[in-house]
């Protein structure tokens, strides 16, 4: 049907309800809305009471003709008409509702899957179907941009970002296992787990776990296991390996244990039977664990029977040998001073005025 002026605005009707308490003695209740004997329904101590003859109204005051008898809520009165209409909704609706334009909810909203009680915007639903709490970006904030807040990607992805805190906090209650499993379609390729206070990290057969201060191998439920993993391989291989400690190598007792390789240079010493010292030296040594092998070429008058050449690079602890070799001379005899670290050696067939090559090999054991 046509009409002339303005659309009306939507309309909800509602039956409003007033409850009393009687005392035995008051005749007059107040209404909450004013209205005529016959448009109302008068209930007492759940009977119906007859208009006119039981009660009156006038306005909003209802008079009985004799007082209620006493009661909690004993007394309600249903307004039956006219309907009372407003534009904006009860603060009830039973059954499904569509509402033709935006919904704006200025206090809090509770439903079945959602309550929210916050003062400002808690979630966006944006028109791509991505779902964001406590932010409007899609991406959660993962972009480099100083978003903060969580976003269910319709990209089938989830953005997480936070200032100065941890982000994903993962909590596995009462057994050990697995608390975090990753999949790759839809075949599980590792995880992160908890055994025994101890975290391993795990692919579908082998496993690393932090032990406290250690790095131990495991299997892939974090059960360690004992001489199964290597380290690199023949073809993809490590780099540097830097250790202030030693290396056990072919068994774990303190034989099998190399604490030190070095190699380096050292300065031999003229220290008797040199007199115009060493010229074109060139030494250098190799110490693995306790064993040092110490070599040096230099040239050098000898005036006398015999040399001492001071400078070892560590100082010995035992003796094994060394040598020296030219053919323009004959070593008679050679031996090691432990205490001041000198080769000791008698020649012969030396003529002091002359520069002779001397070639030094030692080797020897050192606690140093």
């Amino acid at each position: 049907m046509a009409y002339q002026g303005n659309v009306p605005a939507e309309a909800y009707t509602t039956t409003a309800k007033d409850t009393f308490n009687g005392n035995g003695s008051t005749t007059a209740f107040t209404l909450s809305l004013p209205t005529v004997t016959n448009d109302i329904r008068v209930v007492v101590e759940n009977v119906v009471q007859e208009p006119t003859a039981a009660y009156s109204v006038s306005g909003t005051t209802l008079t009985f003709t004799a007082a209620p008898p006493s009661g909690t809520g004993n007394v309600y009165v249903v307004h039956l008409g006219p309907a009372v209409q407003t534009a904006i909704p009860p603060s009830e609706i039973a059954g499904a509702t569509v509402f033709a334009s935006n919904v704006t909810v200025q206090g809090a909203f509770t439903s079945l899957g959602i309550d929210d009680n916050a003062t400002s915007t808690a979630m966006t639903i944006d028109s791509s179907e991505n779902v964001m709490v406590g932010t409007t970006d899609p991406d959660g904030g993962i972009n480099g941009s100083s978003t903060q807040g969580i976003s269910l990607s319709s990209g089938s992805f989830i953005g997480a970002s936070r200032s100065s805190g941890n982000v994903l906090e993962l909590n596995r209650q009462t057994t050990d296992g697995t608390i975090a499993n990753f999949r790759k379609d839809g075949a599980t390729v590792g995880s992160i787990g908890i055994l025994g206070g101890a975290t391993y990290f795990s692919s579908v057969t082998h496993a690393l776990m932090i032990n406290g201060n250690t790095v131990e191998p495991a299997n892939y439920i974090g059960t360690r296991v004992n001489n199964t993993m290597d380290i690199g391989s023949g073809t993809y291989r490590f780099k540097d390996l830097y250790l202030s400690g030693g290396v056990y190598l072919g068994g774990t007792g303190a034989a099998n244990k190399l604490d030190d390789y070095e190699e380096g240079s050292w300065t031999p010493a003229a220290t008797v039977g040199f007199p115009a010292g060493f010229t074109d030296v060139s030494a250098n040594y190799v110490k693995v664990g306790s064993m040092v092998l110490a070599v040096a070429y230099f040239r050098a008058r000898n005036d006398g029977t015999s040399i001492q050449i001071g400078g070892l690079p560590f100082l010995p602890s035992s003796y094994y040998g060394w040598s020296l070799g030219h053919e323009a001379y004959t070593v008679r005899k050679e031996y090691m001073d432990a205490t001041n670290s000198r080769l000791y050696a008698v020649l012969s067939g030396l003529s002091g005025a002359s520069y002779y090559d001397f070639y030094v090999s030692a080797t020897y054991r050192t606690n140093s």
